[in-house]
């Protein structure tokens, strides 16, 4: 897999739903975890634990536990058979070691997109899950907090970042190209002394 330069990654972290049906070496997958681990932990209390879903079996059974792209029409979230993804992540918070994390959270799981950016992945950020369902499949003890489920594989769609205009909602062309609304640099940035 290729590296790239830092911020070439971060312009090109997007959203990906559709892969192509290649493989991700364990090795990597445990590389993103270890990527998670070295994130921010508010006071180092470090709660955060994950689950690797790379097996066939258990990525036919996790797969309609999740929720795909709520603000496409429904003929295009759902990634089809051949497309969907090679890899999950589970992002669970241990609450017995600590309750609220939901910072440390999202500090962990951006070190995954980034890093799956840096190793040619697409991956797939996912709050809109069957937290019950996955509970249940995977054995969870009841001291784990499911938080969320991060999708990858080879990215099998394009997805481009385009000026804000009306509306945060991203839609696809007749291509199936995504198009990503983002607000400007300028209009985010509120003053400067």
């Amino acid at each position: 897999m290729i590296k790239i330069e830092f911020e070439k990654i971060i312009y090109e972290r997007r959203t990906i739903r559709r892969f192509k049906n290649e493989p991700i070496s364990l090795d990597i997958l445990k590389k993103l975890i270890d990527y998670a681990r070295l994130a921010p932990a508010a006071a180092n209390i470090q709660s955060l634990e994950y689950i690797i879903v790379q097996k066939s079996e258990m990525r036919k059974k996790l797969f309609p536990l999740l929720k795909w792209a709520a603000h496409l029409p429904r003929d295009q979230r759902t990634p089809k058979e051949g497309e969907r993804p090679k890899a999950y992540i589970i992002v669970l918070n241990n609450i017995k070691i600590k309750k609220n994390a939901q910072y440390d959270i999202g500090a962990a799981v951006e070190n995954i997109l980034l890093g799956a950016t840096n190793f040619g992945l697409g991956a797939c950020w996912m709050g809109s899950i069957d937290k019950i369902k996955i509970r249940e499949l995977f054995k969870i003890p009841n001291h784990y907090k499911i938080s969320h489920v991060i999708s990858l594989g080879l990215p099998n769609e394009i997805s481009i970042v385009e000026p804000f205009k009306d509306s945060f909602k991203y839609w696809k062309d007749e291509k199936g190209m995504m198009h990503v609304p983002k607000r400007s640099r300028e209009d985010i940035i509120q003053k400067i002394y």
